[in-house]
């Protein structure tokens, strides 16, 4: 009676077993992903940028109610372009058709001067 009451538990222990080995990987692969993203969070920062409410056809001035302020993750590569400041924004025109949720970003609007510029040479 005992071995038989022996076998049956460690029946029960493996199933028991493997699913404690496969919890303790996946605690070392979460603590793991947490060291990566706290690196990966040092190499960026948190902007608060200008995101578009809607579609802005080409050659369109963009006004402030095209734009959407929220605060999102950015690596330091990327901040350079990113423009965080309404009125570097608004009053310019749309380079090309930019779609809701585009990033403003100075690469996407003509600068007064260009603009000017554009106009007198046609």
């Amino acid at each position: 009676m005992l071995f038989y009451g022996s076998i049956g538990g460690c029946i029960a222990a493996i199933p028991l077993a493997l699913l404690l080995v496969l919890q303790c990987s996946s605690n070392i692969n979460l603590k793991q992903q947490i060291f990566y993203y706290k690196e990966w969070e040092k190499e960026g920062l948190y902007l608060h940028v200008w995101i578009l409410k809607k579609d802005i056809s080409a050659g369109n001035k963009v006004t402030r109610s095209y734009l959407e302020k929220k605060k999102i993750w950015v690596s330091e590569s990327d901040n350079r372009n990113i423009l965080t400041d309404i009125h570097q924004i608004t009053g310019k025109r749309a380079k090309t058709a930019l779609k809701k949720g585009t990033l403003m970003k100075s690469d996407l609007l003509y600068q007064k001067n260009k603009q000017k510029n554009a106009k007198q040479k046609t």
